[in-house]
């Protein structure tokens, strides 16, 4: 009885290991970032500007700001980033041309 119960448990124990590694290799990366570009209608300035964000790779959630074409140089940020807190950014509006 013993002896049919061992690759079941040999079994067991490498799926636990298994998961484990995925666990470790997957959760254990939450910095991972790419660059994204987005342009929007920003409510704190109240323009459209373009800003380069760090996006997480996983869920597409917008990290950090790295630059905004609200402030010069773009990579001086001196607002709050409320961009970041958004759940989307508001799309660019159609402002009018000047005379």
């Amino acid at each position: 009885m013993l002896g049919s119960s061992v690759p079941l448990i040999i079994i067991l124990a490498l799926a636990t290991a298994g998961v484990l590694a995925l666990v470790v290799a997957f959760g254990g990366m939450p910095g991972v970032t790419r660059a994204a570009t987005r342009g929007f209608w920003c409510p704190v300035q109240g323009r459209n500007v373009t800003a380069d964000f760090d996006e997480a790779a996983w869920d597409g959630k917008l990290v950090s700001v790295r630059s905004c074409s609200a402030f010069m140089p773009a990579t001086a940020i001196g607002c709050d980033k409320a961009c970041l807190r958004m759940k989307r950014l508001q799309a660019m509006r159609r402002t009018a041309l000047p005379a």
